[in-house]
């Protein structure tokens, strides 16, 4: 498996235009997510099964109206490069700005350096009003893999080291960093941090390992 010549177009560095068919989605998304956060912590008990059951048959429907709609799927993972609304930056499970299941994390390069920032919700709960540890991991593993692609180099994922500081809370700003630290041969070495304001939450670090194949841009 390769990655495609220049892996920075897997991903978009900047928003694309918000046409008004892109807003329409991301306001949808945006629903979506609203659901899911409700959907987390819907007490069966106290709602009934009566409403559960009217739940369910509305929530069939709206998947029965989207069975038939036109998909991105044809594009097939990276070969989706060079389009904006199957960028990895729209659609991953971890950042994606069109994908429901992902959490709000927003991505942006400025010189050099990826940062992000997020405000998880209870749908993303580990301990008690903490964000999972699972999902912290994966937040590094998309802030640091766009850091390495951003800067001209792509591998897969081989070491992803965390060291978890403190908890992540939950409904707080969370602030990302991310970067390139060095490339030796097909290995790519990066790093991240992330904050609760003035408060240093995590530190990571990972080694992403180049295909054979697809190793450097040009």
């Amino acid at each position: 498996m390769s990655l495609p010549p220049d892996p920075r177009v897997a991903y978009t560095a900047g928003d694309p235009v918000e046409t008004e068919h892109r807003a329409l989605k991301h306001a949808l998304v945006a629903e979506c997510r609203r659901v899911i956060d409700r959907i987390a912590l819907l007490d069966p008990e106290r709602t009934g099964s009566t409403e559960l059951a009217r739940l369910v048959d509305e929530t069939r429907a709206l998947g029965d109206r989207l069975d038939p709609m036109p998909t991105l799927r044809r594009f097939g993972g990276l070969a989706a490069a060079g389009s904006d609304d199957a960028a990895l930056m729209e659609r991953s499970g971890v950042s994606g700005r069109s994908n429901p299941l992902a959490p709000p994390l927003h991505l942006e390069m400025t010189d050099g350096v990826t940062r992000g920032h997020a405000v998880y919700t209870t749908a993303y709960e580990g301990p008690p009003g903490c964000l999972h540890g699972g999902f912290v991991a994966a937040a590094f593993d998309d802030m640091m893999g766009f850091a390495q692609m951003a800067s001209g180099f792509a591998g897969y994922t081989g070491t992803l080291t965390v060291k978890m500081r403190r908890p992540t809370p939950l409904d707080r700003r969370i602030d990302f960093e991310a970067g390139l630290d060095r490339v030796d041969g097909r290995k790519i070495f990066c790093w991240g941090k992330s904050w609760d304001e003035d408060t240093l939450l995590c530190d990571a670090t990972i080694l992403f390992v180049a295909p054979r194949e697809g190793l450097m841009p040009g």
